[in-house]
């Protein structure tokens, strides 16, 4: 066997090593979860920090999705001046809101800030609003209620992972799908 043969076998190896001492549970993760400068979770909870790592991507990836949503419906609803955006949000989505709305004041001592409406309405409630206001500009630009169907697929998803349950790789390609459908029709 030549040299370069037996350096790739050790590459190979060393990699197939790295991968399967990864998944040890137990085993304290590179990436550090820190609760202050100098006390890192990673080393007390290990199992806890690698979860949370891996369900890391698919969170970030549903933020962007429904901050998105969220722009797109206030900027398609605001594109005929004649009515506030708000005045085309169905009233039961508009009562849940306001709901919330009233929360946040209660809230107030939290640094959370003045949010907009639109920032309180949930990933499902984006969805609604789309699909109630469809003839208000949603039907030239999305096309296809299809993709609010897929969309309404990864709702489940979008929960388990706010409620702090990972999902397994396959699901959140089920969310890159999606991103990828509503991205090829209208770009960010």
């Amino acid at each position: 066997m030549s040299i370069d043969s037996k350096a790739a076998l050790f590459l190979m190896l060393g990699q197939a090593v790295e991968r399967s001492v990864s998944k040890m549970e137990n085993l304290v993760p590179e990436d550090t979860l820190l609760l202050a400068p100098s006390y890192d979770l990673a080393p007390l909870l290990p199992a806890s920090v690698k979860r949370a790592t891996m369900a890391a991507e698919t969170y970030r990836l549903i933020f962007v999705f429904e901050n998105f949503l969220r722009g797109f419906v206030v900027d398609v609803l605001s594109k005929d001046a004649s009515r506030p955006w708000w005045d085309k949000v169905p009233k039961d989505v508009q009562d849940e809101v306001i709901k919330i709305e009233e929360t946040d004041e209660v809230k107030s001592w939290m640094a959370l800030g003045s949010r907009d409406r639109s920032a309180l309405m949930t990933f499902p409630q984006l969805l609604r609003v789309i699909d109630h206001a469809w003839k208000d500009g949603f039907d030239d630009l999305v096309r296809d209620k299809g993709l609010i169907q897929g969309a309404r697929l990864i709702v489940h998803l979008r929960n388990t992972i706010c409620h702090m349950t990972e999902i397994p790789e396959e699901e959140t390609d089920r969310v890159r799908q999606t991103m990828r459908d509503w991205f090829r029709v209208i770009s960010p």
